[in-house]
């Protein structure tokens, strides 16, 4: 299943660092990953990708990833997996009514 979210630069390298992070989380919950650089994964304009990737992971298999996610709060996993079944591009040229 390929990602449907558009990326930018550094795109693998921020969905590894957020992976890792989670995987410790999902390991043992006294290693938050709440770091700046953390939350840079998510802030480079293509957060949903993300998101879609971490989620593509930890739906297939990834039970450390998986535990990580759901650590990170009870609407955490239901917003995030929104966004994985989530196919839709935004319209970027809309028309207004």
């Amino acid at each position: 299943m390929k990602n449907p979210y558009l990326t930018n630069k550094g795109f693998g390298l921020r969905c590894l660092r957020a992976q890792i992070a989670l995987e410790k989380f999902g390991r043992d919950q006294l290693k938050r990953p709440y770091t700046r650089s953390f939350d840079n994964c998510f802030e480079m304009g293509d957060g949903n990708a993300v998101v879609w990737s971490l989620m593509h992971e930890a739906t297939n298999g990834n039970d450390d990833l998986k535990r990580g996610i759901e650590n990170m709060g009870k609407n955490v996993w239901p917003h995030w997996l929104d966004v994985y079944h989530r196919n839709d591009q935004p319209k970027l040229f809309e028309a207004i009514a």
